[in-house]
């Protein structure tokens, strides 16, 4: 195989020891190395699909691809990490004998990564973001820049940034009056906004008017039109720890209106500026109702 008929690219950092990245000859996506023996891991898992064949060179040429595409937010991670392991080792060998190492536990961890349940609470939040995701978003904006815009999971103070505004999603119980406010930057901000409230109650597959997160999750990738885009909506996914499952079918919500409170220079909020050095954060709950005031439609 040559890297170069299969468009693979090799990944910044990894001058001692080359990791490269791109599709198979099936078109999954897939990492590639050249090791100096032959790889002891042969056996391919439910997750990871192993090809190694000894180049005319003497090394041996070695291709990890995901079964499914869907596990490409956890390959990310593997990608990631990998680099990170070898990117400071200057010696080829050495950064071999790392990067064999770190692989070895990933074949562990990437199965333990897929398997891994969001709880309740995280379920709802992040099915109610992909609601107004698909409900809003796509309907203002498009499928483009809407994904672009979900910046939360890539460690953003708001969950939507986008045209000089931006929207904050808290997702609660339909009998809730109350939404809570993890960090005081979460409503601070220059420019106007939006406190978006997304209402839910339980519900079942009975009902037709129900969703949940895996439905959610397929809806928006259905939107999707190239790899590059789908690639980063499954990375944003595995940073907030989701990886798509029918598993996520069984908890069923029915979402009711969206609603959104404009952020001015007078809405209710608390900032610790001239604490600072000594208060680091400041979690609190905002009364709903008592917000009317800057309630509004967009």
């Amino acid at each position: 195989m040559k890297i170069e008929d299969n468009k693979y690219k090799r990944l910044p950092n990894t001058q001692s020891f080359g990791i490269y990245l791109g599709l198979d000859n099936l078109g999954r996506t897939s990492l590639f190395v050249k090791l100096s023996k032959k790889p002891m891991f042969t056996t391919s898992s439910r997750y990871l699909i192993f090809e190694y064949n000894k180049r005319h060179d003497g090394l041996w040429a070695l291709t990890v691809s995901i079964a499914e595409q869907q596990y490409s937010g956890v390959f990310n991670k593997l990608i990631t990490d990998l680099v990170e392991t070898v990117q400071d080792t200057e010696n080829s060998l050495v950064a071999e004998r790392m990067f064999i190492q770190r692989f070895v536990e990933w074949k562990t961890l990437f199965e333990q990564e897929v398997n891994t349940m969001l709880d309740f609470n995280k379920i709802v939040g992040l099915a109610g973001e992909l609601f107004f995701l698909s409900e809003f978003m796509v309907e203002k904006y498009g499928i483009v820049d809407s994904l672009n815009a979900w910046s939360g999971p890539i460690g953003a103070d708001k969950d939507f940034n986008i045209n000089n505004t931006w929207y904050e999603v808290k997702t609660k119980s339909l009998k809730k009056d109350t939404i809570h406010l993890n960090s005081q930057t979460q409503l601070i901000s220059f420019n106007i906004g939006y406190l978006t409230v997304v209402s839910y109650e339980k519900s079942s597959l009975a009902n037709s008017n129900s969703t949940n997160l895996f439905d959610l999750y397929q809806k928006i990738s259905k939107l999707i039109e190239t790899q590059s885009l789908q690639l980063e909506f499954d990375r944003k996914l595995a940073n907030l720890n989701f990886i798509p499952d029918e598993k996520y079918k069984e908890i069923n919500l029915l979402f009711h209106q969206i609603e959104f409170y404009e952020v001015n220079e007078r809405f209710p909020q608390i900032s610790n500026v001239r604490f600072d050095k000594v208060i680091t954060n400041i979690e609190y709950d905002l009364f709903l109702p008592e917000l009317k005031h800057y309630k509004i439609e967009v």
